[in-house]
């Protein structure tokens, strides 16, 4: 009798520590579970505040970072249940002091099922990220849609940046030499070649016309769709210099050898329609504000302006318009200047030369070959990849 009363005390001593076991067990894993929630939050906000360093005129780190943090279910609330706190640069890592990194730390309060029993009610739970412009080059070939883009035995030739998309690709029989070719939704290749980078997974990517100051002042400048300076004006075999101006109702060439003298083409009310012509020009900019280029079997000797408000623009077409272009031709010196059409889809078939950038929703290629020129300086966004 003496053993069975001395087993009571001892019983209800390990049923406690067991109790207490549990609660570890419970309260552990759900606050492991939290943290890794907090872990995602922390990597997507310091991605987003590191990305907006590619705009130092408007920069709000902060800001940027919190709200993609709210995003993922973690509201800055001032210490009540979430704090998000932001440095920029970083205080602590390996990142410690340097400008071109963000650090993010995501705290959290979380109840507790089991704890509670023993005085703890809640505890706090810690993530911390940080991101900083990745060791990588400019892209200089940015498919912006979440489309799937398509290149079919074409060759992109553009060793000293990257080519981006934050959609797919499909590459059949196509080269492609880049010093990044990155993708969100991944790339599906058959026959196909990468002589430099590999493809790769990559986060996605904002419009760089910000950056690009012809792009920048065009968007914020408008050019005047009138009054008009020729109203449908159309060319027929016939050899001819035009000058900038406002062209109303389209421009058509038909086997024409046309030279544009250096300026704004602002083609308005109807497309840019070339078929079996000669595109000659240097420093000029065609502006597109509601159609758009269509180009067959042309020759192109473009170059954009080197200088001035529209530098480096060759065609601008703005988000507005989702008209899609088609650039089809052979020989000549090709577009050089940046070919700007963030909504449409870019159809660019044969070779049609060297350009300095593109900016598209999505590309279909099909026998084409563009060249981007190894020594050119690209002006386009930097990636923010995650660090700590």
């Amino acid at each position: 009798m003496e053993n069975r009363g001395q087993v009571l005390p001892v019983a209800a001593l390990a049923l406690a520590a067991l109790c207490g076991a549990a609660a570890l067990a419970v309260d552990v894993g759900t606050l492991h579970y939290q943290q890794r929630l907090q872990q995602t939050a922390a990597d997507g906000a310091a991605l987003a505040g590191a990305t907006e360093l590619n705009y130092p005129a408007s920069a709000d780190v902060t800001a940027a970072a919190k709200h993609d943090a709210a995003l993922n279910g973690f509201t800055d609330d001032n210490g009540a249940t979430v704090t998000v706190t932001v440095n920029h640069p970083p205080v602590s890592g390996a990142y410690a002091g340097n400008a071109n990194a963000v650090e993010v730390i995501v705290a959290a309060k979380h109840a507790t099922f089991f704890e509670h029993v023993f005085g703890t009610s809640y505890a706090w739970v810690q993530a911390r990220a940080v991101a900083a412009f990745a060791n990588v080059p400019h892209a200089c070939v940015y498919m912006l849609g979440n489309g799937v883009s398509n290149m079919n035995s074409s060759t992109i030739n553009a060793p000293s940046c990257g080519v981006v998309s934050n959609g797919g690709i499909t590459m059949n029989g196509s080269t492609v030499t880049a010093a990044e070719v990155g993708t969100v939704g991944g790339v599906t290749v058959n026959a196909s070649t990468f002589p430099e980078a590999q493809p790769t997974t990559v986060v996605p990517v904002t419009d760089p016309c910000p950056q690009i100051a012809g792009c920048a002042y065009l968007a914020a400048h408008p050019p005047a769709t009138s009054p008009c300076s020729f109203s449908n004006l159309a060319l027929n075999g016939s050899t001819t210099t035009l000058s900038p101006g406002v062209y109303c109702g389209g421009l058509t060439l038909n086997g024409a050898n046309v030279t544009f003298n250096a300026g704004v083409y602002v083609i308005t009310g109807g497309s840019l329609n070339v078929n079996g012509s000669t595109m000659t020009g240097t420093g000029v900019t065609f502006d597109l504000p509601n159609n758009s280029v269509n180009a067959n079997a042309t020759t192109f000797n473009l170059t954009a302006p080197a200088s001035g408000n529209t530098a480096g623009m060759l065609f601008y077409q703005p988000p507005s318009n989702s008209n899609n272009p088609n650039l089809n031709g052979s020989g000549g010196t090709g577009l050089a200047g940046a070919l700007y059409f963030p909504a449409a889809l870019v159809n660019a078939n044969a070779s049609f030369g060297s350009w300095l950038f593109i900016i598209a929703s999505s590309l279909n290629m099909n026998a084409a070959n563009a060249t981007i020129p190894a020594n050119q300086s690209f002006p386009g966004l930097q990636h923010a990849a995650l660090g700590e």
